[in-house]
């Protein structure tokens, strides 16, 4: 695992999901109340675009089929696609996040 700086904190706007490319892998980062989740871009059931997603108390919800992750527990699946239940699509990668003297790092 390397350790990336991808942003300074303060390009994160509070609420707001914010897609980058580290290296050529694309993933999210979300700011909500202090914290700062890190995960891959793309859903594990048919890549749809999670930057365009929602997130509600922790859990990404894919845009596309409604697939959920539960990004305080290692992105593990809470709801497969279309209501399928959970564990029916492969967990989301989730990434450890650092602030270091204003800048955003990730290890990936």
């Amino acid at each position: 695992m390397a350790r990336k700086r991808v942003c300074g904190e303060r390009d994160l706007q509070e609420g707001r999901l914010k897609a980058f490319d580290v290296d050529g892998r694309q993933i999210v980062l979300y700011r909500e109340g202090g914290k700062i989740y890190a995960f891959d871009r793309w859903c594990t059931h048919e890549q749809g675009d999670l930057a365009a997603g929602s997130i509600e108390e922790g859990v990404v919800t894919c845009p596309d089929h409604g697939s959920q992750f539960d990004l305080e527990n290692q992105g593990v699946n809470v709801l497969g696609p279309d209501g399928e239940e959970a564990g029916s699509v492969p967990d989301l990668p989730v990434f450890k996040v650092s602030v270091v003297d204003g800048d955003v790092f990730v290890d990936l």
